[in-house]
């Protein structure tokens, strides 16, 4: 963002200010350091700007300092916002990770208890189908086991049977 100000801003003033210079390549393409200093010291003394284009150029660099500045606080802001972030979704990924074990144990539970319906009725049913001494008992059951298989029924009809 700095460097897209610079190209925009500044770069057309020195090259307005110091014609027939490659202004551009020499401050861009030049390493941040003393070799960019000189280069720019040298390309100062070469056009002898005035003190006043000086001074504006300077109040420019304390301008755009401030706003680098300002973008590296909010920089930091953003990285810390992300940090939360990147904490808050490994929370939710621990959540979700407990949940989907939790579901699979329910799962595991549910399918336990109907395989023991199923026994249970299929023991009732096979207990009522035979004839022995437990008539009696296994007449209870069958009642048990209508009862279960079908919907609830008034009392008035279960009586009649």
């Amino acid at each position: 963002m700095a460097m897209e100000y610079f190209d925009e801003k500044i770069v057309p003033i020195l090259k307005r200010k110091l014609p027939g210079s490659d202004v551009s390549g020499r401050l861009i393409g030049a390493a941040p350091g003393p070799s960019a200093a000189l280069t720019t010291m040298q390309l100062f003394s070469k056009q002898n700007p005035s003190r006043q284009e000086v001074t504006k150029l300077q109040q420019q660099v304390k301008t755009n300092g401030a706003g680098v500045t300002v973008l590296r606080r909010e920089i930091s802001e953003l990285r810390t916002k992300v940090q939360e972030q990147q904490k808050q979704l490994q929370d939710q990924d621990q959540k979700l990770l407990e949940q989907t074990q939790i579901i699979a144990e329910q799962n595991a539970r549910l399918a336990e208890l109907e395989r023991k319906l199923r026994e249970v009725m299929e023991s009732a049913v096979g207990n009522s189908s035979g004839s022995g001494p437990n008539e009696e008992a296994s007449g209870k059951r069958r009642k048990t086991v209508v009862s279960i298989d079908s919907p609830r029924k008034s009392k008035r009809l279960r009586n009649r049977k």
